[in-house]
């Protein structure tokens, strides 16, 4: 008893272990899914602020290019202009179109860099559906594994063979699953040892260099706020520049153009569209720096990592552990109890069924017992008292009719005072049956006679 008493302690503790190992598992991966989500939802928010800014872009490109075809309209139409300032408008023009251009090509290396969006968001999607589904089956296992412990040591304290025998089957199903349970989780906690020890060739295989250096500055950046603290693999700074430059272009250009076409309505028009596409790209590059800024990610990066290698590595560790114990305990606990079957056997009973040649109580006399055998016999005094007369042992002359046999000086001459109450005569005839019939009682035996007792014990001289 005390032997399987302390195997099924430990064994109740081992399957508490495993419950939190797997609660802890759990909250940390969901913990580093939230913090994936997180990530995959502001760099979705950033290309959605490229794609903007690169409708801007296009804008502005085509404002340049009427902008150019107008200033050749008005030039040809102007007779002496200065051909000075003439080229010198044509060259901003040009290399206002050169700096839009490389403003297109900087956002496709950002948007490139932030492609890694579709791994981010498969990542998500299957670690959260394969955790929720690794968690349900866990706790349902290891809930049945309590439920039938906690069956089996009921049966045992109520010392039942059948359900000790249960319980070892039982059990034995469990010990089996127990064991699947670890050469499942096993294989995992070491693959997930491996990838937080050297997953830097496995993200790299699925996430390009650009992405894979852009996560790890998030994890190790300044989180300070202010919108220049960006990782260098974006060319987000250079937009920013770029941007700013084109908007002194662009005030050079309309104090030049003022100058040599003196306020044409069209020029005027023309640059007024783009100085507003340039107002716009730089309120997106603001946002954008604000987006892919480092205080955006930093908290959110090392809990993805931390969750993974740290929180999720120590359940799932406390889980695989505990599950080998438990498998140990339950090959133990199992030869205990099959072992102790024998101890729960039923020995054969003593009792044996009474015959009709009982010399106590035949068979044959159950019919001849009145109805009212307790107001009859059990509670009646003249009853008890008379048996008392007809014991052997000698009398201590206390009794009137003991007295009166005495006085009357033989007891051969005169029959006994339970004589005519039950028939002494006749001693095969049971108690009950002794008080009917018999000789005439003598005056003396009926003075000297006990007073007459009711059912309730009162005499007729007490009424």
């Amino acid at each position: 008893h005390l032997h399987c008493s302390l195997i099924a302690s430990t064994y109740s503790f081992c399957l508490g272990f495993c419950l939190f190992g797997n609660d802890h598992l759990n909250r940390a991966v969901t913990a580093s899914v939230a913090s994936i989500d997180d990530v995959a939802r502001n760099f979705k928010l950033a290309i959605a602020q490229c794609n903007a800014l690169n409708d801007t872009r296009l804008n502005a490109s085509r404002h340049i290019n009427s902008l150019s075809t107008a200033v050749r309209k008005e030039a040809d139409k102007t007779p002496g202009i200065n051909e000075t300032v003439l080229n010198e408008v044509e060259a901003i023009i040009s290399s206002l179109n050169e700096e839009v251009d490389v403003v297109g090509t900087d956002l496709a290396q950002v948007k490139s860099v932030l492609s890694g969006i579709a791994f981010l968001e498969q990542t998500k999607l299957y670690s959260e559906r394969i955790e929720v589904e690794r968690w349900i089956l866990c706790v349902t296992l290891l809930s049945i594994m309590l439920v039938v412990l906690f069956a089996g040591v009921i049966a045992f304290c109520r010392q039942s063979k059948k359900g000790a025998v249960v319980f070892s089957g039982l059990g034995f199903a469990i010990f089996i699953v127990a064991w699947m349970l670890f050469a499942a989780i096993f294989p995992a906690t070491v693959a997930l040892a491996d990838f937080c020890a050297d997953g830097g060739s496995f993200i790299r295989s699925h996430l390009s260099n650009y992405t894979t250096d852009t996560i790890n500055f998030y994890r190790t950046c300044d989180p300070r706020p202010s919108h220049d603290n960006i990782p260098s693999t974006m060319a987000v700074g250079n937009i920013s520049d770029q941007i700013s430059k084109i908007h002194n272009m662009e005030e050079k250009l309309d104090a030049l153009l003022s100058k040599l076409f003196n306020q044409s309505g069209e020029l005027s028009n023309g640059t007024h569209l783009f100085a507003d596409d340039i107002t716009r790209s730089l309120k997106f590059i603001g946002a954008l720096e604000t987006t892919i800024a480092c205080y955006a990610y930093r908290n959110d990066v090392n809990v993805m990592e931390n969750g993974i290698c740290d929180g999720a590595m120590l359940g799932a560790s406390i889980l695989t552990f505990c599950l080998f114990f438990l498998g140990a305990f339950m090959f133990v606990l199992l030869l205990i109890v099959s072992k102790s079957w024998h101890l729960f056997t039923r020995l054969p009973s003593d009792y044996v069924e009474v015959d009709d040649e009982d010399p106590f109580f035949p068979r044959g006399n159950d019919s001849t017992i009145p109805v009212d055998i307790y107001g009859t016999h059990v509670y009646n005094p003249r009853t008890r008292f008379a048996n008392s007369l007809d014991r052997t042992e000698p009398s201590t002359g206390t009794t009137t009719a003991t007295a009166a046999v005495v006085a009357n000086g033989s007891a051969n001459n005169h029959p006994s005072a339970s004589t005519a109450l039950l028939e002494a005569n006749d001693q095969n005839t049971p108690l009950w049956q002794r008080g009917a019939g018999g000789p005439a009682i003598t005056t003396a035996t009926v003075n000297n006679a006990p007073p007459a007792y009711d059912a309730f014990g009162i005499s007729n001289e007490q009424r």
